[in-house]
């Protein structure tokens, strides 16, 4: 087990439905934002305690900060997944991210696509997402899209690099 700080992240729908919850490592920052590790096995919970799993694959996450936008990367497809997001708050050491539906994925063949437009809709819609929220998370996940499209650092080798340092120190060791 690693000595570094773990971060509960705390996931939620919009506009506030509690979702799931895991705990990650703190694995550094950098000009990207902070970094946070998760390895396989690590277990996740529901947030009202209905269901738990765990992690099939580890991955890092960059949270950068004020931004409409976290990544995870994975040593599987998709090998990037950028979840659209209410910029996330930090509240000790937890992690608060309300997840906005859509979500650009790259796959290993370099495929880019937006996933959940049509639930990014539904939700829009049903849980009334003011028409300025709606309009910024459709403005970061074009934005996004072309920055993964395009291997705009952290897109690039930055995710990446982080994320073969975590598989070398996790060394498949679960907490």
């Amino acid at each position: 087990m690693s000595n570094r700080r773990l971060i509960e992240v705390r996931g939620f729908k919009w506009p506030r439905r509690p979702t799931a919850v895991a705990l990650a490592q703190l694995l550094g920052e950098d000009e990207f934002g902070r970094w946070l590790g998760t390895a396989e096995g690590d277990r996740w919970w529901a947030a009202d305690g209905s269901r738990s799993g765990v992690f099939a694959a580890s991955l890092v996450k960059v949270v950068p900060s004020g931004a409409f936008w976290t990544a995870c990367f994975h040593p599987i497809d998709p090998v990037i997944d950028v979840d659209i997001v209410l910029p996330v708050r930090w509240v000790d050491d937890a992690l608060e991210e309300i997840d906005l539906e859509l979500d650009v994925l790259r796959s290993v063949d370099g495929t880019v696509r937006v996933r959940d437009q049509q639930a990014f809709e539904r939700v829009r819609e049903a849980w009334a997402m003011p028409d300025d929220v709606a309009a910024q998370a459709e403005e970061t996940c074009e934005r996004v899209s072309e920055l993964v499209e395009s291997g705009a650092e952290p897109f690039g080798k930055v995710g990446h690099a982080w994320l073969v340092r975590f598989l070398a120190e996790a060394g498949g060791t679960r907490r």
